[in-house]
């Protein structure tokens, strides 16, 4: 599978005595994700006036689907001084994706109460988990992959959704297409918070990466990991399937950062380097837009 997008240079940065104080590598827009790496002198980093952890030299911050365009990131040096830029990211646009074939039980109501309790007993581990996965500082993650391979495109991240004709929350990941029982690894280095077998996610595994950052994998047939274990980048955590909610065999590929929705795509293009030069960028229309060109 092959991303095509309109690069551009986003060139800041704050230096004192010729120290570049801190690099960012990833994307400045909606569901984008940036990796920052800071010099020894740095003791802590603020992202709009909320301390981050640093560990290796090293921070994350990401932003929501939705998330505001104007930011800031302030950093404290160990003589006390702090240095701030502040900056735009770019709204993304998003489709709509009409889908007219989900069974009915996984649309409407459940009135089973049996069925009600399990569908609340699995979104309750789910917030507890991921709850743990934010105090997190730990860090694991490194380089990162997709999880299936050759496989095709069928869902983006963030389109609105009409679900047999009902409006739902949109869609926070991106849908790959593979023959049943092909393989799916791990994005990243983590440890596997949670695994199971619910009634929309189907056979799903979640993965803890640090930091705040997890990844999920929804509607497998197979779940090749458990609790607790430890798996490296390219990993094989399962198979894909058609569990759940689900209209074919296909992997959905979520990815969440302290509970901000984050575009999958755009955390395979996070190596793309910017340094932050300039302690203010006051334009917004001074950062061009994104296009999706294709896969």
């Amino acid at each position: 599978m092959k991303y095509l997008f309109t690069l551009f240079t986003f060139i800041l940065s704050i230096q004192i005595a010729g120290i570049e104080l801190f690099e960012l590598r990833g994307n400045p827009i909606q569901g984008g994700i940036l990796v920052g790496r800071v010099h020894d002198t740095v003791k802590k980093v603020f992202f709009n006036y909320n301390e981050i952890p640093i560990s290796e030299n090293k921070f994350l911050i990401a932003f929501d689907r939705d998330e505001k365009q104007n930011h800031i990131i302030t950093v404290v040096l160990e003589n006390g001084e702090m240095e701030s830029v502040k900056f735009f990211i770019i709204k993304q646009e998003y489709d709509t994706q009409i889908i007219d074939t989900i069974p009915k039980k996984f649309i409407e109501k459940p009135e089973d109460i049996n069925l009600i309790n399990r569908i609340e007993c699995e979104s309750d581990t789910l917030k507890e988990t991921r709850k743990k996965i934010y105090e997190n500082n730990n860090i694991y993650f490194k380089d990162f992959t997709i999880p299936v391979e050759n496989g095709k495109v069928t869902g983006i991240f963030g389109s609105n959704r009409i679900l047999n004709g009902i409006p739902v929350s949109p869609h926070n990941g991106l849908d790959i297409a593979a023959p049943v029982g092909t393989e799916i690894k791990a994005m990243s280095t983590g440890t596997v918070a949670l695994t199971g077998d619910y009634f929309y996610n189907g056979k799903f595994v979640l993965i803890d990466h640090g930091f705040g950052l997890s990844s999920i994998y929804i509607h497998m047939s197979t779940i090749c990991v458990e609790k607790g274990d430890y798996v490296i980048c390219g990993d094989k955590i399962g198979e894909v399937g058609s569990t759940g909610r689900s209209t074919g065999n296909h992997l959905h590929w979520g990815i969440s950062w302290n509970g901000k929705r984050i575009d999958p795509e755009l955390i395979l293009d996070s190596n793309r380097i910017f340094m932050v030069r300039e302690l203010v960028i006051d334009q917004a229309s001074s950062i061009p837009s994104r296009k999706r060109l294709g896969y």
